[in-house]
């Protein structure tokens, strides 16, 4: 894929922040809000490191220590983002014997990903995300940064529902070469560190974007645009 290589040549190999343990990357979701890959890492150490990311441990700590934890984790009240940990921690016991990676490798593809759309803040992008990053699956992954990169090349149009455009951006790295686990990972962080560095939601650094040549986003909007 074009684009990805661009990227690559731009940015290097982009990391991965998140665990690949599929209920650590749970946990890693909803420990925080609307922060900074190091905020949130930092928050989930912490968590990892005085109660353990376990879902037996999880729910012996209670909601009082676990928000103690959690509280540096955002705008989100930290008495919400506590009991969602908890919530994670209780799916995972009921509907996976504390062993989700087990009861997810036991499932087909649809099984694996119902069963993940259970916990919260896991949709199709979620599940998509963690079945990726854990070795499970090696269908192409996307979050919202990375949609928006590829919609503003004009690769993918933005629809009425998220979830469609979603579906639309999936099915356009599948046609477009992203065919295996590791071409997948390497996609997904790419479009999005790009998205989140420079093809930003407001004010985007078109003009030392490595894309813009071929961006009629930044063909059209350029005057509108940061150039910094």
């Amino acid at each position: 894929m074009t684009t990805v290589a661009a990227l690559r040549a731009c940015y290097g190999k982009a990391e991965h922040a998140e665990p690949s343990d599929p209920f650590a990357a749970i946990v890693w979701e909803n420990v925080a809000y609307l922060v900074d890959d190091e905020r949130r890492r930092r928050v989930f150490e912490r968590l990892q490191r005085d109660v353990g990311i376990d879902p037996d441990r999880l729910l012996a700590a209670g909601p009082a220590r676990i928000e103690t934890i959690v509280a540096p984790g955002g705008g989100m009240q930290p008495s919400r983002r506590a009991d969602k940990v908890l919530e994670c921690a209780r799916i995972a016991m009921e509907c996976a014997g504390g062993d989700l990676r087990a009861a997810l490798k036991a499932s087909d593809e649809r099984g694996r990903r119902t069963l993940l759309k259970r916990f919260p803040g896991i949709a199709d992008p979620g599940a998509d995300k963690v079945l990726l990053f854990s070795g499970l699956s090696g269908r192409p992954a996307l979050e919202s940064n990375g949609l928006r990169v590829l919609v503003r090349l004009g690769h993918v149009r933005e629809r009425a529902s998220y979830s469609a455009t979603y579906r639309d951006g999936i099915a356009f790295l599948s046609s477009s070469g992203v065919a295996t686990a590791s071409e997948a990972k390497l996609a997904f962080d790419l479009l999005r560190l790009h998205g989140r560095e420079t093809c930003t939601r407001t004010k985007p650094s078109c003009g030392r974007c490595v894309l813009r040549a071929t961006c009629p986003s930044a063909r059209t909007f350029g005057s509108t645009v940061s150039r910094a």
